[in-house]
């Protein structure tokens, strides 16, 4: 019988940063775990593979409305957890069955419908600041991804402080340097990527302090006429205005493209090509990309909370909310060689530091752990 039920409903592709982290966490329980688990997929997902301790139960019920996976997940979820003598359930994306009838592990990405709302759109403010503090109450143990998020919670809801265990994520394996040339000039056609260029990838929102980025590479553009800014990631349409108007105004036009999602296997190359990549987030629970570049000996820039920590001395730091600070960073790792080689060889070393097994092997802990208690 199947003792842990894992909750991946929210998977939904393209993946955002936390739907990341709960696909590749499903897949290296698989790999490297030994406990007996069942995951929960949506219907239409793209299978994770199976080993002889987990068994995948694909949902048809849910697909694609968010409201109905929601039901499901409070209404259905228990009834099923119940019907399977489940022993514990990991929610990993922030919010809790509340009337689950087995101990539950929840992991919690960020507070930032908390601790930033006017970044966060009514329906996600309202739904999570409802849910997450009573999923923090239900919950037998937290994940959290950084100290930086851990101190956020436990400043918050301090009867929480003693379930939070931090488990950073890892990350994924084809995040290496590619510098083949016909790989190269695939990815430099099929995005129609210019010769020279800073890099960020994300969702493109005002969190991520895109704005400020591009008013920082009007700084830098100035300097260096012939660099140019990629945006990798996806924008509703209201901030792809703001955006578009933004970089209008700046006569940026051609010095800046917006490429959309990139598809998981030409990240690498995408990293591998940029002169640096600039993440100057106004927050962060935690932030992959930052770490996928420096796994493919791309330079780093970046603030904002967890990223800041992760990354250490590895990384150049800079202040969000000053545009002159982020277009400073970037002009130390574009103009001194030297200490650029430095940055690269720091990024490979920190990046090594997190893997998918590390990972998988500690949540396994926090299971043990919530069992016996």
């Amino acid at each position: 019988m199947n003792r842990i039920f894992y909750n991946a409903m929210i998977l939904k592709e393209p993946y955002s940063g936390v739907e990341v982290t709960v696909h590749q966490l499903a897949a290296a329980l698989t790999e490297h775990g030994t406990l007996p688990m069942e995951i929960c997929l949506p219907s239409n997902h793209r299978p994770i593979p199976e080993s002889d301790h987990v068994k995948l139960n694909y949902v048809s019920a849910t697909a694609p409305s968010r409201i109905l996976r929601i039901l499901w997940e409070q209404l259905v979820l228990p009834f099923k957890l119940a019907s399977n003598k489940a022993q514990l359930l990991h929610s990993p994306a922030y919010v809790a069955t509340l009337v689950a009838p087995c101990p539950v592990v929840l992991t919690i990405h960020d507070l930032h419908v908390m601790t930033h709302p006017q970044f966060c759109t009514k329906r996600n403010r309202l739904h999570y600041s409802i849910m997450v503090p009573l999923s923090i109450r239900k919950a037998t143990a937290i994940i959290t991804f950084s100290t930086y998020t851990k101190l956020i919670i436990q400043n918050r809801f301090p009867d929480a402080a003693n379930k939070i265990t931090v488990i950073p994520p890892g990350i994924s394996p084809i995040f290496k340097r590619n510098e083949k040339y016909a790989d190269i000039q695939q990815i430099r056609h099929k995005y129609k990527l210019p010769p020279s260029f800073l890099l960020f990838v994300g969702d493109l929102t005002y969190r991520k302090n895109i704005l400020g980025l591009i008013s920082a590479f009007a700084i830098v553009q100035a300097e260096r006429p012939d660099m140019h800014l990629i945006l990798a990631g996806a924008a509703d349409q209201s901030t792809a205005t703001a955006l578009d108007k933004q970089i209008r105004k700046l006569g940026l036009t051609h010095r800046i493209s917006r490429v959309g999602y990139v598809d998981i296997p030409d990240l690498p190359i995408l990293y591998s090509m940029a002169q640096a990549f600039v993440f100057p987030s106004h927050d962060e629970g935690f932030g992959l990309p930052p770490l996928e570049a420096m796994a493919c000996g791309c330079p780093v820039v970046c603030s904002g909370g967890a990223s800041v920590e992760i990354c250490g001395d590895a990384a150049v730091t800079c202040d969000s909310l000053d545009r002159s600070s982020i277009a400073s960073a970037v002009s130390l790792l574009l103009d001194h060689p030297q200490y650029r080689a430095e940055k690269i060889v720091a990024g490979y070393k920190k990046a090594g530091e997190f893997t998918w097994q590390k990972s998988a092997l500690a949540t396994e802990a926090v299971y043990k752990k919530a069992l016996r208690g």
